[in-house]
């Protein structure tokens, strides 16, 4: 940390930071005019929406509930180009926000050391940079919905819980997996927080109803819903077939599949590359209960590790178990990118907090961050090349980072006690 305090790092830091958004946003503009992205899906999206067309026609967006729909209509009232540029600068805006909420629940109850505040932010960043960067690379959308989770916890944390639940609620209409901190709150005894939360994400649901009508409302929303239990059940539906059954996919049932399933040549999920080696040869069926009961033995480990109430709203534990759901929603989720990565950002400021800030980390918790460094850092697509990147995450490498970080976050427990 004493490199921070050097009053030109902050500069520096600012500076190479502005470098690499200008450039990266040259990169994205060039590579928009050859390949369309998720961005111009979520705007045809959005086109439909104000004009009353089919949402999911042609398998668009399933994922993404009408409340989605009707949030990326914005993006469909002004030029492609700039309705980019405005997300993009929004969602580097909540990144900002984010880390702001961050710091007061922190070091609230410490004294504020500027320099080591600093560096704790600069290190989370660089940690989550591969993560960020592929967010931003289709206007930071996770970021936002990063924004949203993060300004929930803050506002849980100050007593102000109705707006903390309508935050909540919104993100689990966003992007559903948000939706495990409702069974959450409901395990730490948060009846009232519960309840709002739940009240907000029906409010949430049915509000784009007022532009499109019950009738067309409910037919999306029924559809949507369908679709989603397919997927979480594992149907094999020819829409999110396709969208699920990519190596890229990071999620945990994905993961622990590959490792007992040998794929038959010409799967999706098997590559021909001389490095891709598979292990077990489970039969499928068998195997999706396995990793079924895997996920669920996962669930009831972090119940155990969080039980308990809290003993008031500024409860340090609020935070960290927090930033554990966040995790364990990656995790759980069917569909797992690298970009919706990027909520792994409160996990990694608590670790950093802990190291650098607060006390220390501690050996075996030391290796398991080294060890997410060359997961998530170091093996990249830039240094090793397209074809060596895919192959390692065929082998979920980003998986095992996100499992490495919430045992940290769950069994080392950083940040918890108050100075």
């Amino acid at each position: 940390m004493r490199l921070f305090s050097h009053p030109w790092v902050p500069r520096i830091f600012f500076a190479t930071c502005l470098v690499i958004v200008a450039t990266h946003a040259m990169v994205i503009a060039h590579r928009r005019e050859q390949h369309g992205g998720d961005y111009d899906v979520s705007r045809e999206m959005g086109r439909r929406f104000l004009v009353g067309e089919h949402l999911y026609a042609g398998g668009l967006h399933y994922p993404y509930t009408p409340t989605a729909a009707m949030s990326f209509a914005p993006l469909a009232l002004v030029r492609p180009g700039l309705g980019l540029a405005v997300r993009y600068a929004a969602a580097l805006a909540g990144l900002w926000l984010a880390l702001r909420w961050l710091r007061a629940m922190v070091w609230q109850r410490r004294r504020l050391d500027a320099t080591i505040v600093f560096g704790v932010e600069v290190l989370s960043l660089v940690l989550a940079s591969h993560y960020i960067i592929r967010d931003l690379d289709d206007g930071g959308p996770h970021l936002l919905l990063l924004t949203i989770l993060v300004g929930g916890i803050y506002c849980v944390w100050r007593g102000r819980e109705a707006l903390g639940a309508s935050c909540f609620g919104l993100a689990t209409v966003l992007k559903a997996p948000a939706g495990l901190f409702l069974p959450f709150f409901l395990w730490k005894r948060q009846w009232r927080l519960a309840g709002m939360a739940v009240a907000a994400t029906i409010a949430w649901t049915i509000l784009p109803m007022a532009w499109m009508g019950y009738a067309n409302w409910w037919a999306h929303q029924e559809e949507w819903t369908r679709t989603a239990l397919r997927s979480v059940l594992g149907d094999p539906t020819p829409g999110v077939k396709a969208s699920e059954q990519r190596v890229q996919n990071q999620s945990l049932k994905l993961a622990v599949t590959r490792y007992l399933v040998t794929y038959p040549s010409g799967h999706p999920l098997r590559l021909s590359h001389p490095g891709y080696v598979s292990t077990m040869d489970v039969d499928p069926d068998v195997a999706r209960w396995m990793a079924a009961g895997i996920l669920g033995l996962l669930l009831l480990l972090c119940a155990w590790l969080t039980r308990g109430g809290y003993r008031g709203p500024d409860d340090p534990r609020w935070l960290l178990e927090c930033s554990a759901v966040l995790i364990l929603a990656l995790l759980l989720s069917p569909v797992t990118w690298t970009q919706h990565l990027v909520l792994i950002i409160p996990a990694l400021y608590l670790i950093m907090s802990q190291a650098y800030g607060i006390g220390r980390l501690g050996s075996t918790a030391s290796v398991a961050v080294w060890a997410y460094v060359i997961l998530a850092l170091l093996l990249n697509r830039e240094l090793l090349g397209k074809g060596d990147y895919i192959l390692l995450l065929s082998y979920h490498i980003h998986t095992l980072a996100l499992l490495l970080v919430l045992a940290v976050i769950l069994f080392r427990r950083p940040a918890v006690h108050s100075g």
